[in-house]
């Protein structure tokens, strides 16, 4: 069975052990599924430094700015855009114990 498939558990261990892989999950569609599984597995603060669900259009608009569509590559890129930046922010002025929202 070498040559089987890995599974989703198997990548998701393989993610979180490889130290070169760290970030945010933003989620457009399955996303918290995803990031269920990169806690389930162990391993999981080496790899999530975030997640967000934005379900609501308004909220969603709020954090990643106005689309045309919801679930998009648009909105996709938009969203990965402004989580990359908030994280990058945070790790080089050092992460604040307040949350703030913003809108670009």
């Amino acid at each position: 069975m070498a040559d089987a498939a890995a599974t989703t558990r198997q990548k998701a261990l393989s993610l979180n052990l490889d130290g070169t892989t760290y970030g945010a999950f933003a989620e457009i569609g399955a996303g918290q599924e995803v990031a269920r599984w990169f806690f389930s597995v162990g391993g999981a603060a080496g790899t999530v430094a975030k997640t967000i669900s934005a379900y609501d259009m308004a909220v969603s608009d709020a954090l990643y700015g106005p689309a045309e569509r919801y679930v998009s590559r648009q909105r996709l890129e938009a969203m990965l855009k402004q989580e990359f930046v908030q994280l990058r922010e945070g790790l080089e002025t050092g992460l604040s114990s307040d949350v703030r929202v913003r809108r670009h």
